[in-house]
């Protein structure tokens, strides 16, 4: 099984309140060595790559090249590009790479949703347009990441009452969850469904998943008393049985005029027994297998986890169903921000909940927020009668839910919010610090709903230096440097054009032992896990400097990836 159960007892109250480690996938074993495409071209001398290839059977050769250039594509590991590369007969080997514009990737279940086929969505364009809305993203709490728009934070675990301005991520779990709703469309990492959507963290899971009913609670009373600021809930975190104080505060919620999106669960079991997957007007969100971003059950996991057996394009295996469940959205293998500055990779119902609340987003931004349950009800409306059938429902519950899609333009044109300062990135919420509620009536085990099938490797973060101060340089500028780094690999390119003019000289110290010149440069830096401040010194013709310095970390992410900061 791909997911085992871990319970861990707590006295919380009394009456025995207890709670339990997330429900979700347990980490496999480090995989196989994987193999990456290549380009091997020969020396000029040596015109015969399709006998030179033949004579390498361990390379799994893709295609052979003989007038534009003498070689071959390959599908290489990295023994193998080392061997190659040593040949006397190769003049070099080349990562075969995908033409974009940026460093950024657009996630599978973006793709799969159709967010690509929408114009009015941009996805992908790299320009940092901000969807106009609030999403409050209850779980283990977000970090402060780059690629993340967090607005506020909120603390409601192990305290007496929520308190403002607390509540770290210390799991990694909400900050993929943030990401996956709502994460900045620019020039690194992934994009979330309504990129750059306000986020506001309520921690409500400790850092082992762990949480209470009581904080649940208290993290509701705290969005409902901000409702003319939250438009969008999600709750990717399950509690056992029927839980009355929790079915009460959503309904609450709901009838304030914000969305309510909630996991289905990972039991592989009817969602009536978990809550609030089985509250009725809250959007209950079960988990598609979808490998590949596309329709057609061809993808796999294996580029993600050899452990993971789903079928593509099918329910998957751990997903709770039933008669509970509004809607069905990408759950496996879903790459998004992690805690530590880095990107994570996880699993779960959790996964597919903030698709559908980066949707809801979607169509609430701007001026479009539900006043009531009447308009979050006809929210829910438009995010069904738009979802595909373009899947195969294995549970055998005699109920097919709609899958999420986004692609026509007429239900999901959002609205864009104006450039913000950076260092104010959203709309305040409204002061005050509601305390908890009592304990639940009917106390209930809280679970995360996913869990990593293997996170990336975290970088050594940092903030980046502040750019000096010039004294007088011919064309003073901004004092920044621009970063942007390649998918897969470690080539980024700097360009620290904007110091001052054509005319004077850029030196650079890479922070890895190497150097260059010129205003714009390209630079791969070494592989592995590691974090760099490039810093470019420009001086003017008069002999007057100014130094900027960035920061650039890279991990080995099941490809090599390096982000610029």
């Amino acid at each position: 099984m791909k997911r085992r159960v871990v319970i861990t007892a707590l006295s919380i109250t009394a009456v025995g309140l207890t709670v339990a480690q997330g429900i979700g996938a347990t980490p496999p074993d480090s995989p196989s060595p994987s193999k990456d495409g290549y380009i091997v071209v020969l020396k000029e001398q040596d015109k015969r790559p399709a006998l030179f290839a033949s004579g390498k059977p361990r390379v799994d050769i893709t295609a052979t090249y003989g007038a534009a250039l003498d070689g071959f594509s390959a599908q290489l590991s990295r023994d193998e590009v080392s061997e190659l590369s040593g040949d006397p007969a190769v003049a070099y080997v080349e990562r075969d790479g995908e033409g974009r514009i940026n460093g950024q990737q657009t996630p599978k279940g973006v793709s799969r949703i159709r967010a690509l086929e929408n114009k009015a969505l941009k996805t992908g364009d790299g320009k940092d347009e901000r969807v106009d809305a609030d999403i409050a993203v209850l779980d283990t709490g977000v970090a402060d990441h780059p690629d993340l728009n967090v607005v506020k934070r909120v603390n409601c675990s192990k305290v007496d009452k929520c308190v403002e301005d607390e509540g770290m991520d210390d799991d990694g779990h909400g900050s993929n969850v943030a990401g996956i709703a709502a994460e900045i469309d620019n020039d690194q990492g992934f994009t979330g469904v309504a990129p750059g959507a306000r986020i506001h963290s309520l921690k409500i899971l400790d850092e082992e998943g762990r949480g209470s009913t009581s904080e649940i609670v208290g993290a509701l009373d705290w969005v409902t008393a901000h409702a003319d600021t939250i438009d969008v809930v999600n709750i990717s975190a399950g509690y056992t049985g029927e839980t009355r104080a929790i079915a009460d505060a959503v309904n609450r919620a709901i009838a304030k005029g914000i969305v309510v999106v909630v996991s289905a669960g990972n039991d592989g079991k009817d969602a009536k027994s978990a809550s609030p997957a089985n509250i009725p007007d809250a959007i209950t969100v079960s988990n598609l297998a979808d490998g590949d971003g596309k329709a057609g059950g061809q993808g796999d996991f294996a580029w993600c986890n050899k452990d993971n057996k789903n079928k593509d394009d099918t329910l998957s295996g751990d997903s709770n169903f039933g008669p509970s469940i509004d809607i069905a959205a990408p759950g496996e293998c879903i790459q998004a921000t992690g805690n530590k500055n880095d990107y994570s990779n996880w699993s779960g119902t959790s996964q597919a909940a903030p698709h559908v609340a980066g949707a809801a987003a979607l169509i609430v931004s701007g001026s479009e927020k539900p006043k009531d349950r009447e308009g979050v009800m006809a929210v829910r409306d438009k995010l069904l009668k738009a979802g595909q059938d373009n899947w195969t429902d294995t549970s055998k519950d005699g109920t097919k839910e709609p899958l999420l899609d986004v692609h026509d333009a007429g239900v999901f044109k959002p609205a864009f919010a104006d450039a913000q300062d950076p260092e104010q990135p959203g709309k305040p919420t409204e002061p005050g610090e509601p305390t908890r509620p009592g304990e639940p009536t009917e106390p209930g085990e809280p679970t995360k709903s996913g869990e990593p099938t293997e996170p990336g490797k975290p970088t050594a973060s940092g903030e980046p230096s502040e750019p000096g101060t010039p004294e007088a340089p011919s064309a003073p500028g901004t004092g920044r440097i621009e970063v942007s780094c390649d998918s897969s690999g470690t080539s980024c390119d700097l360009d620290a054009g904007a110091l001052g003019s054509a005319d004077g000289t850029y030196t650079w110290d890479f922070g890895d032992g190497t150097t260059g010149t010129g205003a714009k440069v390209t630079h791969a830096f070494p592989k592995g896990l590691g974090t760099y401040a490039p810093t470019v010194t420009y001086t003017d013709r008069d002999g007057k400097t100014v130094k900027a310095t960035a920061t650039v970390s890279c991990a080995d992410f099941y490809n090599q990836m390096c982000h610029g900061f």
